[in-house]
């Protein structure tokens, strides 16, 4: 199986769906539209619910990176595309209000899926947008997960993202990108510093995502949304979420990989300690995506949180061969 030059919108979508089918979770495309941003955001749901589960992705991902997970998940779950990726439309962040952006957008899906409060699962910069929206419209958002580091809860990011961004480096960084041409080289050069597990990613799904980095805009919208996040110390300061995360209201979960790459769950843990009703679980052998190195274990966190569970310690371990 070759990936084309250029994204074939038809065959993408149908791949990915195939994808979930086969590991368990029977998703229908939806399109949920914001005539206020110009942006029609692209959804994989599985039921109807007053208060469905969503799932962001991270920053250079798509709606795929959920694949393990989903079909482990309890009730209704609508899975996004963030902007720019996947099958939503794209975007160029020179110049927006990084944080402003992130509410409208979050807000924009869920006054489309037309009920007045979600369950929130991001991971990584999916976990930024989660928190920020949470922290925005409270009355909204019921619970929160937070699944490895959140983009913004630390000022510390791995090299090669700071880099992405910078003048003539990034171009060449994209470069090797799209040279990136079979799953075991992307297996190398981007899940391996992500993930604790690379090996357990299918070769489908990598398929699905080097095809997802064949659409057209994609590299210069990574470029420009690297730039507006961080500089060459990392994270910008000015978007830090760190403080503003202790006045975080709704239940929040930190399920966060003991070989996270980004930042260690002491990071969480001195975060949840200092916030009104927030706890960590730290999941074993797993990496900055939980969601596909253990994702049975995170999806049994998840659902046992989402179901009102409350009452366990603030730090337990959860994780094992999967």
């Amino acid at each position: 199986m070759s990936v084309p030059p250029i994204m074939d919108e038809a065959k993408f979508e149908r791949d990915r769906l195939e994808l979930f089918r086969a590991h368990g979770f029977e998703g229908q495309s939806r399109w949920l539209a914001d005539a206020s941003l110009g942006i029609r955001t692209y959804a994989i749901a599985r039921g109807e619910s007053r208060c469905p589960t969503l799932l962001v992705h991270g920053g250079i991902a798509d709606a795929s990176v959920w694949y393990r997970m989903a079909g482990h998940l309890a009730g209704p779950v609508v899975i996004v595309d963030r902007p720019g990726h996947g099958l939503t439309t794209g975007i160029d962040y020179t110049g927006l209000d990084y944080r402003q952006h992130a509410v409208a957008w979050m807000k924009g899906v869920v006054d489309a899926l037309g009920v007045e409060q979600v369950d929130l699962v991001g991971n990584s910069m999916g976990g930024y947008f989660s928190a920020v929206f949470a922290l925005a419209h409270p009355e909204r958002v019921r619970r929160v997960v937070l699944a490895g580091a959140p983009a913004g809860a630390d000022r510390e990011l791995p090299a090669f993202l700071r880099m992405w961004g910078r003048p003539i480096i990034g171009h060449l960084i994209s470069a090797m990108m799209r040279g990136t041409k079979t799953p075991a080289d992307m297996r190398k050069r981007v899940f391996a510093s992500m993930c604790a597990h690379p090996e357990r990613i299918s070769d489908e799904a990598l398929h699905v995502k080097l095809a997802a980095g064949t659409r057209p805009g994609w590299h210069p919208m990574v470029r420009s949304m690297i730039r507006a996040v961080s500089d060459l110390g990392g994270w910008r300061p000015a978007l830090s979420i760190r403080e503003a995360m202790t006045e975080l209201a709704a239940p929040t979960l930190f399920a966060w990989g003991d070989k996270d790459s980004f930042a260690p769950p002491r990071s969480g843990e001195e975060l949840a300690a200092r916030m009104p009703a927030a706890r960590v679980e730290v999941l074993a052998d797993a990496g900055h995506l939980p969601q596909l190195d253990q994702p049975e274990a995170l999806a049994t966190c998840i659902n046992r949180f989402l179901a009102g569970a409350a009452d366990r310690p603030l730090h337990a371990v959860a994780g094992g061969a999967s």
